[in-house]
């Protein structure tokens, strides 16, 4: 395409083609759609979800809900602690008892049913697949809310 410059007649024309450099505009769409995609990844991994229940947590047979229930992984046993009361349960024929440890989980279930939440509190070199396999012994008993504790209490 070609615009006339003048009326002399002599038909001199300038050329009307230019060149747009879009690469500036490329390298912006680019860096915001990578800020984007970050932004809104970040802002679902910060969301906690919180639940209050109402007060009076008792069972029906007016037992109170025990604050702390754990399961104490050792060298030698499992110890199930509920409130103030340790029940331990010892390895079988040099293996963790897991069978044992999921009826025992059950019996507490059955007798807090609003208990969802258990901690698991580890000894030094105790193996991780054991920790594992107590973690879904866990699951299996009825508790899925699990955390996994050091046992000296230290960080």
């Amino acid at each position: 395409m070609a615009i006339s410059l003048g009326g002399d007649g002599k038909g001199r024309r300038k050329a009307v083609d230019a060149d747009l450099n879009l690469v500036p505009y490329i390298d912006l769409l680019t860096c915001m759609v990578a800020f984007l995609l970050i932004t809104a990844v970040w802002s679902q991994l910060a969301r906690l979800e919180v639940t209050q229940k109402g007060q009076g947590n008792e069972t029906a047979e007016g037992d109170p809900v025990p604050r702390r229930l754990f399961v104490l992984v050792g060298a030698e046993a499992f110890t199930l602690v509920v409130g103030d009361d340790q029940k331990p349960l010892p390895k079988r024929a040099g293996a963790y008892d897991y069978a044992r440890l999921v009826n025992e989980l059950k019996i507490v279930k059955d007798t807090f049913p609003d208990k969802d939440s258990l901690e698991i509190l580890s000894e030094d070199g105790i193996v991780f697949d054991t920790l594992v396999k107590t973690m879904d012994a866990a699951m299996t008993a009825g508790f899925p809310g699990l955390s996994l504790l050091d046992a000296r209490g230290g960080p």
